[in-house]
């Protein structure tokens, strides 16, 4: 009886860890700074786990596949730092600096990924410019193996505005997931707009 107890709680605290909203396929502003449209319904996760200036949405979940926004990542600030209470960190995170240019950015992302999942690969490749929110950019290819031995691939586009970095990082399990999303990535990149004090 006190084992059944036990194991509700625990599904009851797992249900509740991570709130989701729903997003319409229609003009969305992200932070304040960023507006997108996307051409399909995602989930906007209230609690991803990171902290600094980003936002995280999912399709079917974040252990299938992640659209994460950069919303400006200040001069000394990591890509990816946990938020989790008690997260150990024996070493700082990797930051960006603003004076990095695409291809330190596209290490710094490795090397972020490989410390932020304790990945047993993280690689990045296929570097070449893009425009990002009507601003000049750059995109590149990842590919993660994480502790659950799950192979994603994903892709980065992002540019430097401000002195801030702004990027758009879509990532799915590399059977099934990645492929069929990927053009949906491709229409939130091709909206992209940087609004407010953000924009150029």
């Amino acid at each position: 009886m006190r084992f059944a107890i036990a194991l509700l709680a625990a599904l009851l605290l797992a249900s509740c860890a991570t709130t989701y909203s729903l997003v319409e396929p229609a003009r969305h502003t992200v932070r304040n700074v960023l507006s997108v449209e996307p051409g399909m319904k995602w989930n906007k996760m209230g609690s991803s786990g990171l902290q600094g200036n980003v936002e995280v949405w999912t399709l079917d979940g974040p252990a299938l596949n992640t659209l994460v926004f950069f919303t400006g990542v200040n001069d000394g600030e990591p890509l990816l730092a946990s938020r989790a209470i008690g997260h150990k960190q024996e070493e700082k995170p990797p930051v960006f600096h603003s004076t990095m240019n695409p291809l330190e950015i596209q290490e710094l992302m490795q090397a972020a990924m490989a410390r932020h999942f304790q990945s047993t690969l993280a690689e990045t490749h296929n570097l070449r410019t893009q425009a990002v929110a009507e601003t000049k950019g750059f995109r590149f290819q990842t590919r993660l193996v994480g502790r659950d031995e799950v192979e994603r691939h994903g892709v980065f586009a992002g540019a430097v505005s401000k002195g801030k970095l702004y990027g758009l990082w879509f990532q799915g399990a590399k059977l099934h997931y990645f492929d069929r999303y990927l053009p949906e990535y491709e229409r939130i990149l091709a909206s992209a707009k940087l609004i407010g004090p953000a924009a150029p």
